[in-house]
């Protein structure tokens, strides 16, 4: 036996061990390339520079320097000039290739870290939007259809040789998808800010359009250079169409997308007016990433609301299409923070800083300027903290940063700045202003230094997808260990539990915490940022890209087991295997494949010749012949029980009676049953507010029906009903909600149609022919698991070395759905109608008179 050692358990463990293997590369998508392009008049002289490890170097390069650098202008704390004087050493690869000049350029930190992480392990492909290239003479941008072909083809060479880089020329739509769609619709409405301007929705159309356009285009790029074997890794908001697109054009491929921004509760979302192309180009994927469990739940809840799908704690049914939906926290890449706040000009800066507030308490804010990053909330904030703590109101000073960010927010600026008079007005003196307010990009080493110099570091935002300046913060604090006051609304809330949390409307809480943070002794601050730089280390970028890329995989593992479009069944060739086989299994629902589905269920009788054909099957000792319903024991015992040597399971799989058996087995007799209580009053509550339908109890399991109410209104209540059972009652309990026609189902979660199989088939392990007949969802898990025991004894002789092909394995499985020739099913096979079962009973039983 082969030993079992500690490294083999941490690869069955979730996001441990080994990285997986891939056959092919890794593509990884992004809006726009980690680079900056320029057009300038230098010449053929490649530079680049020697300390990044990625991209990596081409031949002859070398490294640009500066002269050395006015020491006056560098101590500067924050200075607009200084930001653009040259460094002495810079950090940015550069690389130019004729007229063109291509910088990395300094945004999206966590993200362009994590996919370049992935080069460790994989082959990684990038593609992704140029960004707007500009003329260095002219200082205007350059229109991609004004480039000439030589000139792209340029490009295209310079980035895939520096960094295996695709680059995509958007045409002018590229300003309406993203200045237009991206910041003016989605942007807002993801961080809660609903849309509040009069409009006749004439530009959001057109933004619409061209959001399409852009998506449509990244999905052809994509598509044309995908492999085989290769994994796709689209990122952002600016993409959610991408997923569906590639579906339409690569059927099989592994698609996985990650959501970088706040996605907003189901009752925010349903604002948006393209919800459902939103939604749907989502679930193209077969994972959907999100920073915070709370916006994956909110996702989940808006599918099961909007698009009425099934969903579960972990994923969405599409139509038989599983979409794993997961939480992976993005990082920072700690090493190369570690490296920028060690350069000597942020310990130069950084005395600058304690120079000019000598016995001062510093505390930090750098934010964005737009609404959601709470800056008046936490300038109001601060005057509360001098208001109620007077002693400190010539001890500390708040150096507050704002960065110019997209759109028109000369509004909030001029509050802010009103705000901070007023406060240093009030508070302040000539000798001591308590605010010092910086609006303005500011240069790296003037933000790691003033991150490393404070005493306490402040976020208020109101809404924020992750927020890595927190942990860029705790990093800085190596040697402080100055305390964090952290917003409950950013993303990194939820890891970072040593930090104050607090919530950004509360003034006084928030007043509070600050003063705690000031007054905090040594031993606190040591063990309180342990905590923190401990979560930090080893929760990086490179963690989240690869535990994002490992659950794409398992994900995908099984892709062929998905549903999908079931070719017709050839009869012929079925009763061929059928006469072949020596141990035959077989399985039937009743309702919709044993007989047809009639409008009063208690019409359902078993005709004459299907009862004929099922005794004569019975009667041939060759066979075992199942019938697994939904229907109660009563029923299935008043219309089958006297077919001799019929087994037969009631309940979706409560009740089983082997044949020959004239007693039942309860299989819920060690199942808590509690749950029926609360999802009996969520019911009755939709029951009495929804005209027309009706609750059937059943001992397993209880049915909210709705096919006499109101077609539209029934559907719609059908789906809110379907979110108050998830968040209510499937969040705390061992139950699954069963979508079927007209009908919401709660059942035991281990209770199922597919574990009864299981069940039987682990006692029939000689069988070499299965036959499967079903036609609804409850009978996909029937499906779904013998085809996952096949492709179990596929994955063994594989790794036994056997070159039997799954087709083949496959060949004994007879899985057949009942319905449309276009239905999408795990099954393996489709007829049209439960005629077409009963006539295949019928050739079964004339092909053993034949023997």
């Amino acid at each position: 036996m082969t030993q079992l050692t500690a490294e083999k358990v941490a690869d069955y463990l979730p996001l441990a061990g080994r990285m997986p293997h891939i056959a092919g590369r890794i593509i990884n998508v992004t809006h726009q390339i980690p680079y900056h392009i320029s057009k300038s008049a230098g010449g053929v002289t490649m530079v680049t520079n020697q300390n990044l490890h990625t991209p990596p170097l081409s031949p002859g390069a070398k490294t640009t320097t500066a002269n050395d650098e006015d020491l006056e202008l560098l101590a500067a704390p924050v200075s607009k000039l200084g930001r653009h004087h040259a460094r002495s050493r810079t950090l940015r690869a550069k690389f130019r290739a004729a007229e063109w000049l291509i910088v990395q350029n300094r945004g999206h930190g966590a993200l362009n870290a994590g996919l370049q992480s992935l080069n460790d392990e994989y082959q990684t492909l990038h593609i992704g939007w140029t960004g707007p290239i500009k003329d260095e003479s002219t200082k205007k941008v350059i229109p991609a259809e004004t480039l000439k072909e030589e000139d792209k083809a340029k490009i295209e060479s310079l980035l895939m040789d520096s960094g295996h880089i695709i680059p995509i020329f958007l045409d002018s739509k590229s300003r309406g998808h993203y200045e237009g769609y991206c910041k003016e619709v989605l942007w807002p409405l993801f961080h809660y800010l609903v849309w509040t301007n009069d409009s006749d929705g004439t530009a959001e159309k057109q933004y619409w359009e061209d959001y399409v356009a852009v998506n449509r285009q990244f999905a052809e790029t994509i598509a044309s250079n995908y492999r085989p074997g290769d994994i796709i890794f689209v990122n952002d908001y600016h993409l959610l169409l991408v997923p569906e697109m590639l579906r339409e054009i690569i059927p099989d491929a592994p698609i996985g997308l990650f959501f970088h921004a706040t996605f907003p509760s189901s009752e925010i979302f349903r604002c948006l007016t393209t919800r459902k192309e939103v939604l749907r180009g989502l679930l193209g994927a077969n994972l959907i990433g999100f920073q915070t469990y709370s916006y994956a739940r909110h996702f989940i809840g808006s599918c099961t609301r909007v698009l009425g799908c099934e969903s579960t704690q972990t994923g969405v049914n599409v139509n038989g299409h599983i979409v794993s939906v997961g939480t992976f926290p993005i990082g920072i890449d700690a090493n190369r923070v570690e490296q920028f706040r060690r350069e000597p000009a942020v310990s130069t800066k950084m005395k600058a800083i304690r120079d000019m507030y000598a016995g001062k308490k510093i505390i930090i804010g750098r934010d964005k300027l737009d609404a959601t990053k709470g800056v008046l909330q936490k300038l109001h904030t601060f005057e509360k903290f001098l208001h109620d703590y007077p002693e400190w109101r010539k001890e500390v000073v708040l150096i507050q940063v704002t960065t110019p960010t997209h759109g028109d927010n000369s509004k909030l600026e001029t509050k802010v700045s009103e705000l901070v008079s007023h406060i240093n007005g009030q508070y302040g003196s000539l000798e001591h202003s308590p605010i010092h307010y910086y609006h303005q990009d500011i240069d790296r080493d003037e933000y790691y230094a003033l991150l490393s110099v404070a005493d306490v570091g402040l976020i208020t935002s109101l809404r924020d997808g992750m927020n890595t300046t927190s942990l860029e913060y705790i990093i800085c604090q190596k040697e402080a260990h100055g305390p964090l006051i952290l917003s409950e609304f950013t993303g990194t809330a939820g890891s970072l539990s040593a930090a104050f949390i607090v919530n950004p409307f509360d003034y006084a809480g928030v007043a509070k915490a600050i003063n705690e943070a000031l007054l905090m002794g040594p031993e606190d601050k040591l063990t309180r940022h342990s905590q923190l730089i401990n979560y930090v280390l080893e929760h990086s970028a490179a963690f989240w890209a690869k535990s994002f890329v490992r659950q794409l995989v398992e994900s995908t593992k099984n892709f062929s087991l998905q549903s999908q479009a079931t070719p017709a069944l050839d009869p012929a060739k079925f009763i061929q295997s059928y006469k072949k086989a020596n141990k035959r299994l077989m399985f039937f629902d009743y309702d919709g494949t044993l007989t047809p589905i009639v409008s009063v269920p208690t019409d359902a009788k078993p005709s004459a010749d299907m009862l004929e054909y099922l005794q004569a099957l019975c009667n041939d000792p060759h066979n075992e012949v199942w019938v697994v319903s939904g229907r109660d024991q009563a029923c299935l015992e008043d219309w089958l029980g006297h077919v001799k040597n019929l087994g037969l399971s009631a309940e979706h799989g409560c009740f089983l009676k082997a044949a020959g058996s004239s007693q039942w087995t309860n299989v819920l007799d060690d199942i808590d049953m509690s749950w029926k209580k609360d999802v009996t009053e969520i019911f009755d509550y939709y029951t009495e507010r929804t005209e027309g339908s009706f609750v059937e109890h059943k001992k397993s399991s209880i049915t909210w029906h709705y096919r006499m109410a109101d077609e539209e209104y029934g559907q719609f209540q059908a789906k809110e009903c379907q979110n108050h059972l998830e968040n209510s009652v499937v969040s705390k309990m061992p139950v699954e909600i069963l979508v079927g026609k007209k009908n919401l189902e709660v059942r035991p979660m281990m209770i199922n149609k597919g574990e009864i199989v299981k069940r039987i088939v682990s006692q029939s392990l000689d069988a070499d022919f299965i036959v499967c007949a079903g036609d609804d969802k409850t009978d996909e898990d029937m499906f779904r698991t013998l085809s996952a025991m096949y492709f179990a004894r596929y994955q063994d002789q594989l790794n036994e070395g056997s070159t039997t092909s799954w087709n083949e394995i496959k060949s004994s499985l007879y899985s057949i759905t009942v319905g449309p020739s276009m239905k999408k099913s795990m099954a393996n096979w489709q007829v049209e109608a439960p005629a077409n079962i009963i006539r295949l009973l019928g050739d079964m039983a004339e092909a053993d008179k034949q023997r």
